[in-house]
């Protein structure tokens, strides 16, 4: 990426991270009460994927029960929110948190296909998500940090998000912009599909073979030593050997 391309996307980054920050921290909402209580929740109905937002922290494990609770200050449970809808896991909240000692939703699951981050939110996995096929989405801030075994891994970060991969998969496709990152150098991918624009970064590991585009300051950079690679890059975007 450019020095000016990289100065500017980050400048503006910059300028929205701390704006939604201020938003989050100083704006109107609730502060916790630092009493902080652990509740089970009951799920109301099956679901095949998640979306998690506004500032929660999502920690997954998979395990043959499908379980949840809410790690939180005691005066947050009654707006933080938990509910099925048209087969997604809603995890969200009723009114802002400013300050929390936690806000720490544990969520067991045995399968699932897809999961959505944003506004500030973040998700870990505690153990290996063993699925055939997963969508990963993250955007306006939020993390995603997981260890994987996939057949297919389908991975699109935006608006300063990071998504942070390990494990193992058959195919990755990936897609970054607008400043954000996927970092999945520790992801032992056979075949991987990325393009990257607009500031951001992905990094691969792929042994076969490799599909990889970046345009407007945009980084790709991989590992692997891929036996085929097809690259190409154009508006100081760039595609290199780690």
């Amino acid at each position: 990426m450019s020095t000016l391309v990289r100065i500017v996307i980050t400048s503006i980054l910059s300028i929205l991270m701390l704006s939604c920050n201020f938003s989050m921290n100083l704006g109107p909402g609730v502060d916790g009460d630092r009493n902080v209580v652990t509740m089970d929740r009951t799920i109301s109905s099956d679901f095949e994927s998640i979306k998690v937002s506004q500032g929660l922290d999502l920690y997954i494990t998979q395990s043959n029960a499908v379980t949840l609770s809410v790690e939180a200050d005691e005066n947050l449970h009654d707006i933080i929110m938990t509910e099925v809808e048209n087969g997604v896991l809603r995890i969200y909240t009723k009114e802002n948190i400013r300050r929390a000692a936690s806000r720490r939703i544990n969520l067991d699951i045995s399968d699932i296909s897809a999961i959505k981050a944003t506004s500030g939110s973040d998700v870990f996995s505690t153990n290996t998500i063993e699925v055939d096929d997963l969508e990963l989405n993250c955007t306006s801030g939020a993390d995603i940090e997981l260890d994987v075994k996939t057949n297919t891994l389908n991975a699109h970060s935006t608006s300063g998000s990071d998504i942070k991969l390990s494990g193992t998969t058959t195919l990755l496709i990936a897609e970054a912009t607008s400043g954000s990152d996927i970092k999945a150098s520790n992801l032992k991918a056979q075949t991987s599909k990325v393009k990257a624009t607009s500031g951001a970064d992905i990094s691969v590991n792929t042994s076969k073979e490799l599909t990889a585009r970046a345009t407007s300051g945009a980084d790709i950079r991989y590992s692997g030593n891929p036996k085929k690679v097809d690259k190409s890059d154009s508006s100081s975007g760039s595609v290199r050997a780690n």
